[in-house]
């Protein structure tokens, strides 16, 4: 198990939130957030619950005060936290 899934929820009577709402609240891609790969790699926090995932936004917006990212626009589509846009 990774340490994630070992992480006890930050506030119990918080809702959990899907992916296409934790992209929309934070104005970031969808596929941060669905695709494994790219929530290891930037270390989204995130629950497994069997086959799905969840989010809590407060986690997720203390995350995003503390990653640099590159928000994608029109120049920059695949922009990701810490990499500076080409």
């Amino acid at each position: 198990m990774s340490r994630t899934d070992q992480m006890m929820p930050a506030s119990a009577g918080e809702p959990m939130i899907d992916a296409n709402h934790a992209a929309a609240a934070l104005n970031l891609p969808y596929y941060w957030f669905a695709d494994h790969t790219m929530r290891a790699r930037y270390r989204i926090p995130h629950y497994l619950l069997g086959s799905l995932v969840r989010f809590r936004l407060s986690e997720l917006q203390a995350w995003l005060a503390t990653t640099t990212v590159h928000r994608p626009d029109a120049t920059a589509a695949d922009g990701m936290p810490g990499e500076e846009a080409t």
